[in-house]
């Protein structure tokens, strides 16, 4: 990718890995329009194995400074890994209805498979998911078929293959994802700076409270402490609920 197309302020500008993956971090938002959406590549027809239309519209940001991004999904369970997946910090974007895997079936015949999600880590790892409700995807037969698609995968396509439902996230997790999507969905970049700064400014560890407290913006600095969780900044335990004795750690600048 042209360096010169990367813009300088952007939270992954210094991680030219990223930019080189199947597919690039997300846009910043426009700061004079911070709740424009950007809607999905996707019409109604190209969407699903199982479903020609689009049933859930999930609007989310996968980062407080990038845009808003519409991703359509094929069920409410769809919807709720995205959602799941967009709350852990090493995410840095994914893509619906992305990517083709081509395979063979065991009779020896080609086929391929329209992958669910097509996730970017922040070490530039890519991992594709497969999204199914609870019961098939822990069903036996089911994990053996895409673990012989996985093997069949090339690795310039993905680093890995996994199944998924919601179940797959353990409860408190799933809890923090939501609040760290609905904290997201805000757009407060100032306090931010001074949630940050007021984390960077703490030991090595420190409390929730003790950050809003140093912040002093009220449910401004809560808010503002979450997105920054979520996107990393600021170090929690992934299944620490957002409690004022929870234990945060300070992440080097």
């Amino acid at each position: 990718m042209d360096d010169s197309k990367i813009e300088p302020n952007h939270p992954y500008a210094n991680f030219p890995y990223l930019w080189e993956a199947t597919f690039s971090p997300p846009e910043l938002a426009d700061p004079d329009e911070p709740q424009r959406v950007q809607r999905t590549r996707l019409e109604k027809i190209d969407l699903g194995k199982s479903s020609n239309s689009c049933k859930v519209a999930l609007i989310t940001r996968l980062h407080r400074s990038t845009v808003l991004q519409e991703i359509w999904c094929a069920s409410f369970e769809e919807a709720e890994v995205y959602k799941n997946v967009a709350g852990n910090p090493d995410v840095v974007n994914f893509k619906e209805q992305l990517t083709r895997v081509d395979f063979l079936r065991e009779d020896g015949s080609p086929t391929r498979t329209l992958v669910d999600l097509h996730v970017l880590f922040r070490d530039g790892t890519e991992t594709l998911v497969s999204v199914k409700y609870d019961e098939k995807a822990k069903r036996q037969a089911y994990l053996a078929e895409v673990e012989s698609i996985a093997r069949q995968c090339s690795p310039e396509i993905a680093d890995r293959f996994v199944v998924a439902s919601r179940y797959s996230f353990h409860p408190k997790y799933r809890k923090c994802a939501e609040q760290i999507h609905m904290a997201r969905r805000g757009w407060d970049p100032e306090a931010d700076r001074i949630v940050l700064e007021a984390a960077n400014d703490e030991q090595a560890t420190f409390t929730f409270r003790d950050l809003t407290d140093r912040a002093k913006i009220g449910g401004r600095g809560w808010r503002a402490a979450v997105r920054l969780i979520g996107d990393g900044d600021i170090g929690k335990g992934l299944l620490d609920p957002f409690e004022p004795q929870t234990i945060l750690r300070r992440i080097p600048v």
